[in-house]
């Protein structure tokens, strides 16, 4: 959870969100990164964890200490069903245990399927933990709700003919708040993060890895002197001080609806990816969205017409944007075409009712 941010971990701030506002009584327990003012606030929780492997190779895996597996413990002997968020997490492991040993339901979201790196071996290394402890936990799991296309389908292949009881359950945006703003509300927008309000601004917004192609999009920029670039979320391939870009570490959750009313176009380079909930985000905010081809939620976008999907390098990305700023009435009509297919698709309410219907399956409880 916040102060670390995702996609996923925005997915479930939403989740958690509706939960509450349903009248559930909520605990979230999530690793503590970055220590915050407090171990609990409200219905959060977060425990001590090492976090060596993302700062180090870029890979998301924080281990718990005890103090977090005993909480866990806590927990489930309190609730009457565990919800975690994939399968291969620590935290969701150690929820999956306690919950067969109590006897409880655990309803689980699938976000993504397998994440390809450069390196051999944490490709090796990902296939042995999915084929061991992540098939351990879905096939434990009493549900399994896929939020992307990516998810179900790496899963399905995961499982073979045994499965899983699954459904289909796609992000939730809320349509109100990511919307496509004013031409004042651009302006200011742009000047609160010190954009200037005369050029065309390609945003970034994600962790700064090789899978989000941070790379790529600060090469796309040097090749363009006519446009600004910026870059929002942190991670270890942060950019040094370069010409045309703005990079900004942190924006709390809260504000990132501004983030996309500052942008013309948005820009996500990244590969292995379940669907981006940064890629809803700007497309309900009414911005063209172009990203890397080959990946099952772009197929998707691309069929709908509301994004350009081209080859993962910087001259295919550099191409695009020519392409979508030369031809007359493009990018307007993507941005266009965008909101109305989230609004249509992927919208907060949809996600919470059916959420809840499964709790209320799964407890046997109104």
């Amino acid at each position: 959870m916040s102060p670390h941010l995702g996609g996923l971990e925005v997915a479930a701030e939403s989740i958690c969100r509706l939960y509450v506002e349903a009248g559930c009584r909520v605990r979230w327990v999530a690793s503590r990164v970055s220590p915050p003012t407090a171990s609990q606030y409200g219905e959060r929780i977060l425990v001590p964890c090492f976090n060596g492997l993302e700062q180090w190779l870029g890979v998301p895996w924080p281990v718990w200490g005890p103090g977090g597996m005993r909480e866990i413990a806590r927990l489930v002997r309190w609730a009457d069903i565990l919800h975690v968020h994939d399968c291969l997490y620590f935290g969701s492991a150690v929820a999956a245990w306690w919950a067969s040993h109590a006897r409880k339901p655990l309803l689980l979201s699938q976000h993504i399927g397998f994440v390809r790196y450069h390196s051999a071996i944490l490709n090796g290394l990902e296939r042995l933990a999915y084929g061991t402890l992540g098939r351990w936990v879905l096939r434990g799991a009493s549900h399994v709700a896929f939020c992307t296309p990516a998810a179900e389908e790496f899963v399905t292949g995961l499982l073979g003919r045994r499965g899983v009881s699954a459904t289909t359950i796609p992000y939730g945006i809320d349509t109100e708040r990511f919307a496509p703003p004013s031409p004042l509300e651009r302006n200011i927008a742009r000047r609160t993060f010190g954009l200037p309000e005369d050029h065309r601004i390609v945003l970034f917004a994600g962790r700064l890895v090789e899978k989000k192609g941070i790379d790529i999009f600060l090469e796309v920029s040097r090749r363009r002197p006519l446009e600004h670039f910026l870059i929002v979320g942190d991670g270890p391939l942060r950019p040094g001080k370069t010409e045309r870009v703005t990079w900004i570490p942190f924006v709390p959750p809260e504000q990132m609806e501004k983030v996309y009313q500052a942008a013309d176009v948005f820009l996500l380079p990244s590969h292995g990816e379940g669907f981006p909930l940064s890629i809803l985000e700007a497309m309900a905010t009414g911005l063209p969205v172009v990203t890397s081809t080959g990946q099952t939620f772009a197929g998707v976008l691309e069929q709908e017409q509301v994004c350009l999907a081209v080859e993962r390098t910087p001259v295919a990305f550099d191409k695009a944007l020519n392409h979508l700023w030369e031809t007359p009435g493009l990018a307007s009509a993507m941005a266009a075409r965008s909101r109305q297919l989230v609004i249509q698709r992927w919208g907060l309410n949809a996600m919470g009712s059916r959420y809840l219907a499964l709790l209320r399956a799964l407890t046997g409880k109104s």
